[in-house]
């Protein structure tokens, strides 16, 4: 299930702008994921704001789950469970370093872009 309350909603675009531009390693990335959704739910809702890396992994965190609900995702996305989601890593480690733009208040993936930066992560077909 996608995760909610990533960004404060009383943070402006002007805020937000910054870490925009940060791009996240794309294993750390993986990684931040990771230990976000296998963190106990107390530690998830406050998450470490320290650095600027880690305010803009959750930024692309939020963006990310802003996309799942593009249908253009869903063809890289294996059937939901009852409750659950699997989120490809290659998917995870390209929203460390695809573009990010403002869409009203919100930051987003231009859809495209993310998927074509995905493609740099995958195994070409045929190899094991």
């Amino acid at each position: 299930m996608p995760h909610t309350g990533v960004m404060k909603h009383s943070e402006s675009a002007s805020d937000m702008a910054p870490d925009m531009s940060i791009r996240v390693d794309p294993n750390d990335m993986v990684q931040y994921v990771h230990s976000l959704l296998t963190a106990p739910r107390t530690a998830r809702d406050q998450p470490d704001l320290e650095t600027p890396v880690a305010r803009a992994a959750q930024l692309r965190w939020g963006a990310l789950n802003r996309a799942f609900g593009d249908v253009r995702l869903h063809t890289w996305m294996p059937p939901r469970k009852r409750g659950q989601i699997h989120v490809p890593a290659a998917l995870i480690a390209a929203a460390g370093v695809a573009r990010l733009t403002m869409e009203g208040d919100e930051v987003v993936f231009d859809i495209p872009t993310l998927l074509d930066s995905t493609l740099q992560f995958c195994e070409p077909a045929g190899h094991a």
